[in-house]
């Protein structure tokens, strides 16, 4: 954190040195215009690309491992933020003669801006579809492992009361395990509801396998294993239908 925290202080104090040389070299340069709009224009226009790439690298800085997942993206917005720079540096240049043409100047720079913030914005609802498709895979990666556990919980419940379970449904229940283990854990929008009922209705036989031995009630193995196969079938079908879905 402490190294983290001294590279943005750097940061700071390498972009308020830029403002203060932009400020000097615009004052020295072209001090003979400083009543001129074009002067005045030149200096915020600079001050405005020099902040937003300080904002920018700053978010980086901060932000390195969603940098990391989305490097095209980033790399995309920070070379709109420097050319922009560019432009503006290219466009002080014009700041002695610019008065004669001035409306065109200002659209220049009017032009330029606009079209900085709209590449800007394309790129950034860019990288928010990015985000938004990365968070729904992982929330469809997420309903798998969580009947992973299910299923390691339920076996974990007839591992405790090996007196009342058939060692068979356990081997069922392990190779349901080692099933969802090796199945493709992108799911597709249209089976994520098939997998959060497969969950519930693991989660529901778990809970009442455990509260029939808690009461000491006598287990029925055939429904139990009628449910086991049930299982089996869905998960099966669902391996089945992801692997259409992508052929």
């Amino acid at each position: 954190m402490m190294v983290k925290r001294s590279n943005l202080l750097i940061l700071d104090v390498i972009y308020l040195i830029c403002m203060l040389v932009s400020t000097i070299v615009s004052f020295t340069l072209f001090n003979h215009a400083l009543i001129s709009l074009s002067f005045w224009m030149n200096l915020v226009a600079s001050y405005v690309a020099i902040t937003a790439i300080w904002i920018y690298a700053r978010f980086i800085m901060q932000n390195m491992d969603r940098f990391k997942r989305f490097v095209p993206g980033y790399t995309a917005l920070g070379v709109v933020l420097v050319s922009y720079l560019i432009c503006v540096m290219i466009y002080t240049l014009l700041t002695g003669s610019a008065d004669h043409a001035l409306r065109w100047f200002v659209l220049l720079h009017t032009v330029t801006f606009a079209i900085a913030t709209i590449l800007c914005g394309i790129i950034m609802i860019y990288i928010h579809s990015l985000r938004s498709h990365e968070a729904n895979e992982q929330t469809k990666i997420e309903d798998l492992h969580l009947i992973e556990k299910a299923l390691q919980q339920l076996l974990h419940t007839m591992m405790q009361h090996p007196v009342l379970t058939v060692e068979e449904e356990r081997k069922t229940v392990q190779s349901l395990i080692e099933l969802v283990k090796y199945s493709d854990p992108i799911t597709p929008d249209s089976l994520e509801k098939n997998d959060r009922q497969i969950l519930m209705d693991i989660e529901l036989m778990n809970s009442e396998l455990a509260n029939q031995y808690e009461a000491g009630e006598l287990v029925n193995s055939e429904r139990i294993a009628s449910q086991l196969s049930q299982l089996r079938f869905r998960l099966k079908e669902r391996n089945q239908q992801i692997l259409i879905s992508k052929s």
